[in-house]
């Protein structure tokens, strides 16, 4: 395991809601001009699950795999939300039928209708079925400033000890492996370059052109990724040797520049990070979430 300061990190409660859905003004076109709705964003989403394919979902659009929370009160409490949460957190029901019931944080999106962000979350179906809108999840938050001592040029952005411990990661020759199910070249990468903290958002695979298609076909819901040449340390955009790895945490997008979500777990401009290929590598089998990739 590599060597990290978890022992010294705060953790910390933070409140959330879960969200009603969101759906943009009028039609959305996609880059042929076909129109549709876009489902799957924010509320409840019951039958997507990490592990499940980002493609195929009839109108979706970004579909989110489990329950959308955001901050409650004023935005100084919901940027705290946002930004706290980190992939792998225990993410417990404290009010309404589901009270009690515990889930896990899976990713975090941004570029929301009116520019809203969502963080999503994973619960069992039994907990599904009694959670609703409105219901107040609160999560313990753990993560924020963790690093690898030994490997400074690594930043660590989302990523917290649960997931750590579940990765894999190894060493050799001075970098970190991380194991990932695909890298995805630069010119796949659309929204997300200038936008800041790097914590609270996501960046955007594009999912309309036919190669772009054909080459991201396999993808899930939950696959760890590389960005090829894409840095998300303290800004994010374009860095030739740069490369960026996250988790997919939505479904593919029809609208030119949009895509399927990878929230960012680990970034790196100087090579000190490396991922290695693993068809394996998704949240599901390492969390136990039991989406399409158990099955």
């Amino acid at each position: 395991m590599v060597e990290s300061n978890r022992d010294r990190l705060l953790e910390i409660g933070v409140l959330g809601e879960v969200v009603h859905p969101l759906v943009g003004k009028g039609y959305l076109n996609d880059w042929e001009g076909r129109p549709g709705l876009g489902l799957g964003q924010g509320g409840i989403v019951y039958n997507v699950k990490p592990g499940d394919s980002v493609f195929g979902w009839a109108m979706g659009e970004k579909v989110e795999p489990g329950v959308a929370l955001d901050g409650v009160g004023e935005d100084h409490a919901k940027g705290s939300f946002r930004n706290y949460t980190c992939v792998g957190n225990e993410a417990k029901v404290v009010s309404g039928e589901a009270k009690g019931a515990k889930g896990v944080v899976v990713g975090k999106v941004g570029g929301l209708p009116d520019r809203a962000h969502h963080v999503v979350a994973h619960f069992g179906e039994e907990d599904l079925e009694k959670l609703a809108i409105g219901d107040k999840v609160q999560v313990r938050s753990v993560g924020v400033g963790l690093s690898f001592p030994s490997y400074p040029d690594i930043r660590l952005v989302g990523l917290s000890p649960q997931l750590l411990d579940a990765w894999g990661l190894a060493e050799e020759g001075g970098r970190v492996k991380a194991p990932v199910t695909t890298v995805v070249p630069p010119e796949y990468v659309g929204m997300g370059s200038g936008g800041a903290p790097a914590e609270a958002s996501s960046w955007n695979v594009m999912t309309q052109s036919p190669d772009a298609v054909e080459y991201l076909a396999g993808v899930r819901i939950g696959d760890l990724v590389a960005l090829k040449d894409i840095l998300s340390a303290w800004g994010r955009g374009y860095y030739e040797g740069a490369v960026t790895v996250g988790v997919v945490s939505t479904g593919a997008s029809r609208k030119l520049g949009h895509g399927f979500n990878v929230t960012t777990l680990m970034t790196c401009r100087t090579g000190q990070l490396e991922p290695v290929l693993d068809p394996e590598a998704n949240i599901s089998r390492l969390l136990g979430l039991g989406g399409g990739v158990d099955a």
